[in-house]
């Protein structure tokens, strides 16, 4: 779970680097990418379905396959955390 939130500072810092070189406003940028994690992670975890369709997937999956998916929610999860971070430093203070 360290590495998730490792690797979230390093996209940040791969972003910013990318965003001052290219000269694109890095707000929009942080945003998009953290949307896009988020995004991803309810995707995985199967959030985004009805609760009939939920308790169906639950009833039939293996208990090896449930625990990937919420295993790479929460790895998705807190690799956002700190582009979310590194976004609203730019938006308050930048």
């Amino acid at each position: 779970m360290i590495k998730s939130i490792i690797g979230g500072f390093i996209l940040s810092f791969i972003l910013l680097l990318g965003c001052t070189i290219a000269n694109v406003n890095s707000e929009t940028v942080f945003f998009a990418v953290f949307i896009l994690l988020v995004g991803l992670a309810i995707i995985i975890s199967g959030v985004a379905v009805s609760g009939d369709r939920m308790k169906a997937n639950l009833a039939t999956e293996a208990k090896t396959d449930k625990k990937w998916r919420i295993t790479n929610s929460i790895k998705l999860m807190l690799a956002a955390a700190p582009v979310l971070g590194v976004f609203l430093l730019i938006h308050y203070f930048i």
